[in-house]
């Protein structure tokens, strides 16, 4: 049976880049095709899905643990990966870059639930691998090789040398092609290398922002996560 790694995270965190660059890995099969709403798969078709690979690697279509607002809906995803050894990587990013992409498509609140989903009276203890996108753009090398290590995968390029390991296929329809074409609301994910220039936008909209609620928790989330 092939293992099963499930990306997680909230939207705008860099989940899309993860599984671009798990093309980087032997042996494996990237779910990221056409009848995957792009590049997403509902928990319940990844739990079910049959391949001859040795890994299979899908990412978090909303709703999904660690990535949306808690619901019941969620807690038993969690335990689906229990009964299933359904191994997680969670990306995480700096909250004040997240609510700024896309024009504020991601609130505070997505944001701040889906930091506190990692306490492990939660699902933290579901977390096998965590990644900061920050350091999956300046050096991910060191992703990769925790990856590696933490799973047993081997490599056939390096995810410094992003996208140029990537066939053009995957960069020529997806969501954001579509959306070029009218047929679609996404941004453009397009084929480019790794850069850190969508770090940093403005540190203090955040403040703005958030309601006065939301301001004191999402601040104790970049205070955990050490941004702030």
């Amino acid at each position: 049976m092939s293992r099963k790694i499930f990306i997680t995270g909230c939207a705008k965190s860099g989940t899309t880049l993860l599984l671009r660059m798990c093309y980087a890995f032997k042996d494996t099969e990237v779910l990221y095709r056409k009848g995957f709403d792009g590049h997403e798969l509902p928990f319940n078709d990844f739990i079910n899905y049959q391949s001859d690979s040795k890994f299979v690697i899908g990412k978090r279509h909303p709703p999904a643990l660690l990535s949306n607002v808690l619901t019941e809906e969620l807690d038993r995803q969690g335990k689906e990966v229990v009964k299933n050894n359904i191994a997680i990587i969670n990306v995480v990013r700096d909250g004040r870059d997240v609510i700024l992409s896309d024009g504020n498509y991601v609130k505070p609140k997505r944001w701040i639930e889906s930091i506190q989903q990692r306490k492990n009276d939660v699902f933290g203890n579901l977390i096998m691998v965590e990644v900061k996108y920050e350091d999956l753009i300046r050096n991910p090398q060191l992703v990769q090789t925790q990856m590696e290590e933490a799973f047993g995968m081997e490599s056939h390029s390096k995810f410094s040398d992003y996208p140029d390991y990537v066939e053009d296929w995957v960069f020529e329809w997806n969501v954001s092609v579509l959306a070029r074409q009218g047929k679609g609301n996404e941004t453009n994910y397009g084929k480019r290398k790794l850069s850190d220039k969508s770090i940093g936008k403005d540190l203090e909209a955040y403040k703005d922002i958030c309601s006065d609620f939301e301001l004191p928790e999402f601040e104790k989330c970049l205070k955990e996560l050490k941004y702030l």
